[in-house]
């Protein structure tokens, strides 16, 4: 029996961005592998999946990554290079910087890399998935980090303001009315949330009692 084809959105195929046929050939594979596991995530994974999708041999597959987490691993530094290695906003605004920044964020949401990611997220508590994807969170976060650092260094924001609280605000918040919107949420409409979230911030609110 073939494996089951999702019906959800897929990584498209790119041209001229790899060389020679082995280089085309691994690049099918990794699309592939982000498909399934947009579908399936990392403990449901299935192999089967990603040689029918990418019309590889399983063979091919296994000589050159000879287990389930050496290929998501490939997959995940592949989709790394081409969309989480944009840095994030820097407008010299922190209004500006999360705007943009979060519509960033519920965009890739939609994509099927976003999905993917968001499976392994699920899956966090998983051994083999906590070292597949424990560099790319604790670098992303730090970059989140990074724009409420400048706007404290900038003094929009006053010493001490959690970013953790900030970003538990906005997140929730930027997901919701974006699932509203049918998924297009305008830069306007966010920037209320932000706007007000970022002035209860500079009242102090967001700055941890000790």
């Amino acid at each position: 029996m073939m494996p089951t084809v999702a019906k959800k959105p897929r990584v498209r195929r790119t041209r001229g961005v790899l060389g020679g046929r082995s280089d085309r050939v691994v690049q099918r594979v990794l699309e592939a592998t982000i498909n399934e596991l947009a579908v399936s995530g990392y403990r449901a994974f299935r192999m089967d999946a990603v040689s029918f999708d990418a019309v590889v041999n399983k063979t091919t597959i296994y000589r050159r990554w000879p287990t389930r987490a050496s290929l998501v691993v490939a997959a995940m530094l592949w989709m790394r290079r081409f969309v989480h290695d944009i840095p994030l906003p820097d407008t010299g605004s922190v209004v500006d910087d999360l705007v943009q920044a979060l519509l960033r964020k519920v965009s890739f949401k939609d994509r099927v890399e976003g999905q993917a990611w968001a499976k392994l997220l699920a899956e966090k508590h998983d051994p083999d998935v906590q070292v597949i994807i424990s560099d790319s969170v604790r670098e992303r976060s730090a970059e989140w980090d990074e724009m409420i650092t400048r706007a404290i260094k900038r003094r929009e924001l006053p010493k001490g303001t959690d970013p953790r609280l900030v970003f538990g605000m906005l997140g929730p918040i930027a997901d919701a009315w974006n699932m509203r919107a049918g998924g297009r949420l305008k830069a306007e409409q966010l920037e209320v949330a932000v706007r007000t979230v970022i002035a209860g911030a500079r009242t102090g609110t967001l700055v941890p009692s000790r």
